[in-house]
């Protein structure tokens, strides 16, 4: 039999997710065994891992791989394995084939999105990730669970909205849905980018657009949030760059918007996150401060060539390290009775695994030296000032400013966990937290490895993608 499918040939990393996707709908008629299930759903992300670091370079006109795109899509398959190991839903019967689908076929999605080159595919690729993740955000059917799932699927049907009317503009400014289209209504084209902006923005959860961040993060389960804070983000931001890095038309505007945006974004997450008592909806108000760091990297675009592959790399540094800390985090809550701060105190004395590891992943969160979400900053933070200009450095001394803040209200809860009496409550191992807890200072530590191999591969597609395209 041949499975010779042409140039489509280079999209096996993505055709094994929903093939595996479909074979567990199958499997779940026979067995609900959540072990089983969840380990087949593990398999085929590793395998999807693998084919994705051996895929070369392409282009289809519609859909695009450079080094960066793939090295993103592995970061984005991480907190899906993440997930698998820490899933829980209490007292629930649920149908784990069916959560292992759902989960298959968004990461799915999440691949064809980034990997997408037009903005039909995008939108078609990017709802097909919004729907799935609204099912999954009221699997567990508890009351939280469906006022989160609610929410969200309001909120995105909103930003759905907004897409559609830049998308439909961006068409009548150009006259074609590729990325790199020279616009000829320079007005319009302007308006499109700025509802792309705005759009995008909900999902990526930008202020004062993450309003329904909090409350979903927070009700959701907390293997969900993982995925939603960490997976969906990213994929979010790659799509957001692919789509400005192919508008030079735009940069002007771009630099001022996202300087404004990510300063706004970072100063008003970890300010509202000091005043929370509740380590979810802290945690949750975090992923909005991390939002506006991620967003410093959209200040590099129209700069040198060994600025943005400086860029670039500092992002894929930043997302591993990201999902690994914010996944992580999330997935550590499991096990936990409930998230106030009063909740952590001595759980040293009785878990000692669990108090480190939460640690390492806040530690990380604050950008403390030696593990991988201090690097990630640096880089980027790097990158950023490497542009000379005035509002860069602007907008990175806020940034390190911010960084050094957000050390108190994850400070809190370490001091709560190792010097506060508690009611030395022994809880179990926690598989995703640990692991996620090690590969922050592993990467922390041994970073050049992870950095050189992502430098070189990523400037090889720029050299013979990225530049060809915008040229």
């Amino acid at each position: 039999m041949n499975f010779d499918l042409g140039i489509y040939n280079n999209f096996w990393n993505i055709y094994v997710l929903f093939i595996g996707g479909i074979l567990a709908l199958f499997i779940s008629l026979i067995s609900e065994n959540k072990v089983l299930n969840l380990s087949i759903g593990g398999i085929f992300i590793v395998l999807s891992m693998f084919l994705t670091l051996t895929q070369n370079d392409f282009n289809f006109g519609f859909l695009l791989s450079t080094a960066f795109i793939r090295l993103s899509f592995v970061a984005i398959l991480i907190p899906g394995i993440l997930l698998l190991t820490g899933v829980n839903f209490s007292g629930k019967q649920i149908k784990w084939g069916l959560f292992n689908s759902i989960l298959l076929i968004s990461l799915g999605f999440m691949g064809l999105a980034i990997y997408s080159f037009d903005l039909l595919f995008i939108f078609v690729a990017f709802e097909g990730v919004s729907v799935t993740t609204y099912v999954l955000a009221g699997f567990g059917k508890s009351d939280s669970e469906i006022e989160a799932a609610v929410k969200y699927f309001l909120v995105g049907a909103f930003s759905t909205a907004i897409i559609v009317f830049g998308i439909s503009f961006y068409y009548m400014s150009t006259g074609t849905l590729a990325l790199n289209a020279k616009p000829i209504l320079n007005n319009l084209y302007d308006l499109s980018l700025i509802l792309l902006v705005f759009g995008f923005g909900f999902k990526l959860a930008i202020f004062p657009l993450h309003g329904w961040a909090i409350d979903t993060y927070t009700g959701t389960s907390n293997a969900v949030a993982a995925l939603l804070s960490a997976s969906s983000k990213i994929m979010t931001l790659i799509i957001a760059m692919d789509i400005f890095y192919y508008s030079p038309w735009f940069y002007s505007y771009l630099i001022i918007i996202f300087a404004i945006i990510s300063v706004l974004t970072m100063t008003f997450g970890n300010l509202v996150a000091i005043w929370e008592k509740n380590v979810k909806r802290m945690l949750a108000y975090s992923s909005v401060a991390q939002a506006g760091y991620l967003s410093t990297v959209f200040l590099t675009f129209g700069y040198s060539e060994k600025t943005l592959l400086l860029a670039f790399t500092s992002i894929f540094l930043y997302a591993i390290a990201y999902v690994l800390m914010k996944g992580g985090a999330f997935l550590g809550l499991n096990g936990l009775k409930d998230y106030n701060l009063d909740s952590f105190s001595g759980i040293w004395k009785s878990s000692p695994a669990f108090a480190f590891s939460f640690s390492v992943l806040l530690l990380s969160l604050a950008g403390f030296p030696g593990t991988a979400g201090f690097i990630g900053k640096y880089f980027l933070f790097l990158s950023v000032i490497s542009t000379g200009s005035l509002i860069s450095y602007i907008v990175i001394s806020i940034a390190v400013i911010n960084s050094v803040l957000s050390f108190y209200y994850y400070g809190r809860v370490i001091m709560y966990m190792f010097w506060k009496q508690g009611r030395n409550e022994v809880y179990g191992y926690n598989t995703a937290l640990h692991i996620s807890a090690i590969l922050t200072i592993a990467i922390g530590v041994l970073y050049f490895f992870i950095f050189n191999y992502a430098y070189h591969s990523i400037e090889v597609s720029f050299n013979s993608i990225h530049f060809l395209l915008r040229g």
